[in-house]
């Protein structure tokens, strides 16, 4: 079963690999990377200007670590029939998932090492904790992180449903107790606490496996949600096969849709509007991280860093809508329509600008209140109204044409 496993996984990993392609494009790297320096420019001189009465560094390290510990899910890459060709092999599955449970580790241990080794120079400057302290807190996050997947292995077995829930609840506040300590006292102590924590869901979990069956149902269930959401973010990207969005009615916004004159050569302007406006994936993303990008401008007062977060969403969010455009390339009755292929394109970049000249004016409302240099306000709203136009008039034509061309 190991070796099944393995080679389920390589084949998982090759799929994978045909999207990531389109995720981490040139255009997208370079973006990133642009940002992590400016970003990186402004932590770096913001940790020197700290001194230890800074008191929001300690509790804001605290929340950040808790949630980068629910990074990060058991990958058993179960699939609906193995429900019926692997039942008479359920003793062995033992062997499987230890070696899902193994494999899934790596991921969420990575994150949290990046987290930590990003927040240490934030502690160094504002508490007693040194850079030596750094490997210590570092286990310490990753035996919480271990507990917190043997739980997610528990919840796969029958008749644990009550079991995982406390034991879930107690592993919040073990995990909470044991960074607080951590932060507060000193690294060792709360090493002790989570080392306490383990060995408890350690050996919980190994009578779980020993006496409850394998609720297969379940199991699968989980792992059909865990890999929605990968291709959901995929999906932002490029078109992910079979992965189907939520529709939502929204009677609220049956206004905004009756604007639109029921003429021919508006059908694609129509039929774009809904599909942003009612469906999940493409509003959603907007929303997102028009929220993201909204705190982040407010909680800032440099303008250079500033311009560099306002520029950056915009340009996500103007990408990551592109692929909208071949909505409805695979529905036989828009082949019907009489519409020129034109007017499709058009559409889209009617709908761009509206959305991303929505996006513009929130964030520049944002600069304009939060900055004192006002001049350096306008100058922002200058470059992001520059950066809508050649947007949606340069950029976002080309990488329409290329996308149409890939689908023909």
């Amino acid at each position: 079963m190991n070796l099944f496993y393995k080679k389920r996984q390589g084949t998982h990993m090759k799929h994978m690999m045909r999207y990531l392609k389109y995720v981490f494009n040139d255009h997208f790297l370079l973006v990133m990377l642009i940002a992590m320096g400016g970003i990186g420019l402004y932590y770096s001189e913001f940790v020197k200007s700290l001194t230890p009465d800074f008191f929001i560094a300690r509790p804001f390290v605290l929340i950040i670590w808790s949630l980068c510990l629910l990074v990060g899910k058991l990958a058993t890459l179960l699939k609906e029939p193995d429900m019926i060709f692997l039942l008479p092999k359920e003793r062995q599955m033992t062997t499987y998932l230890k070696t899902a449970f193994k494999s899934s580790i790596l991921i969420p241990f990575s994150v949290l090492l990046l987290v930590v080794g990003i927040t240490m120079p934030l502690l160094v400057a504002t508490s007693n904790i040194g850079f030596s302290d750094f490997y210590l807190l570092l286990l310490n996050v990753w035996l919480l992180k271990l507990a917190h997947l043997l739980i997610q292995l528990q919840n796969i077995y029958l008749n644990t449903e009550k079991k995982t829930k406390i034991e879930g609840m107690l592993l919040s506040l073990g995990t909470l107790g044991s960074i607080a300590v951590n932060l507060y006292i000193a690294p060792w102590m709360g090493l002790i606490i989570s080392i306490l924590v383990l060995a408890v869901v350690y050996l919980e979990t190994g009578k779980v496996i020993k006496v409850n069956p394998l609720n297969w149902e379940k199991a699968i269930t989980l792992e059909r949600k865990r890999l929605k959401k990968i291709y959901s973010f995929i999906n932002l990207f490029t078109d992910v096969p079979g992965l189907q969005s939520d529709i939502k009615r929204r009677a609220y916004l049956d206004g905004v849709l009756n604007k639109i004159k029921k003429e021919q050569g508006q059908t694609y302007n129509y039929l774009y509007a809904r599909v942003f406006l009612r469906g999940t994936e493409y509003s959603g993303l907007v929303l997102r991280l028009t929220i993201i990008g909204g705190l982040a401008l407010f909680f800032s007062d440099q303008m250079i860093l500033d311009g560099i977060i306002s520029a950056l969403f915009v340009y996500l969010i103007g990408f990551q809508l592109l692929p909208i455009y071949s909505e409805f390339d695979y529905m036989l009755m828009t082949q019907l329509y009489p519409v020129k292929n034109e007017e499709k394109m058009k559409a889209v970049e009617k709908l761009l600008i509206k959305i991303l000249m929505s996006v513009i004016t929130i964030f520049s409302v944002i600069v304009m209140i939060r900055l004192q240099d006002k001049v350096g306000g306008a100058i922002i709203v200058g470059i992001l109204l520059l950066e809508g136009i050649v947007f949606t008039k340069l950029y976002a034509p080309k990488r329409l044409k290329k996308l149409d061309k890939s689908l023909i």
